[in-house]
């Protein structure tokens, strides 16, 4: 407090002229004080930019048909009694990625086959109503696409392909006690495909950005019937070397 006094005291005895540099003196120090840690975060910025810049990130997601949001991909409520096979649209879109697996992981509920077929929109086809838009029908490409299970085992008692739990972990502790039909079955395609297919694909040659669409076809035999049993389906895709 002392200390305090004693400068005002000799600020107060101060010329006015002088007071006036001091004030000023006082006003550019607090002003470079908060410049300071503000041209710091400033230049801190734009490294973070340029980094970004430098090394960005791959972008590689899951939609529904036409772009859409992936929520709008529903496979609920199949129907078995006339037969035939139903099918489902998707897409996977990227930027600034040459390859990638489709992965597919489904419970065994039910005795459904899953095959991915590539898709390229059509005049008429297999329909899709968008959330925005009139409907747009697609097309499969060519044969399924191959895949393999990397944990299918024969069951003779079901006569249908299950899992195992060969990749129980992190989902999953050993000591949990499964019914073998909730056991997931994962499956893998063969080849990486490429994104960048012009025979198929949408490209954006200015972005390096893709978006393929695909066909997920669900069948099933007669020993299925219409009951009231679920499956959990997952599709997944992972940038491929």
């Amino acid at each position: 407090m002392r200390l305090v006094n004693s400068i005002y005291g000799r600020f107060k005895g101060l010329r006015t002229r002088d007071k006036v540099k001091v004030v000023l003196a006082a006003t550019m120090t607090a002003a470079f004080l908060a410049a300071a840690p503000a041209v710091a975060w400033f230049a801190n910025q734009k490294r973070l930019a340029t980094m970004a810049k430098i090394d960005s990130p791959s972008k590689l997601s899951l939609k529904a048909g036409a772009g859409d949001d992936i929520i709008q991909f529903k496979m609920s409520g199949i129907d078995i009694r006339d037969g035939s096979p139903q099918d489902f649209i998707f897409c996977v879109e990227g930027e600034d990625i040459s390859k990638y697996k489709l992965q597919l992981a489904h419970t065994t509920n039910i005795n459904f086959s899953y095959s991915i077929y590539k898709a390229k929109e059509a005049e008429t086809g297999i329909p899709y109503v968008p959330l925005e838009g009139d409907t747009i029908y697609y097309k499969k490409q060519g044969d399924a696409i191959p895949i393999s299970s990397v944990n299918g085992t024969a069951d003779t008692y079901s006569s249908r392909t299950l899992g195992t739990d060969s990749y129980e972990e992190p989902s999953y502790k050993s000591t949990d006690k499964r019914q073998r039909f909730a056991e997931p079955l994962y499956w893998q395609t063969n080849e990486a495909i490429i994104a960048n297919d012009a025979d198929y694909d949408e490209l954006d040659d200015d972005t390096s950005a893709f978006r393929n669409y695909y066909v997920l076809e669900v069948s099933w035999g007669a020993d299925v019937t219409n009951n009231k049993e679920t499956d959990m389906i997952y599709l997944t895709a992972q940038v491929a070397q």
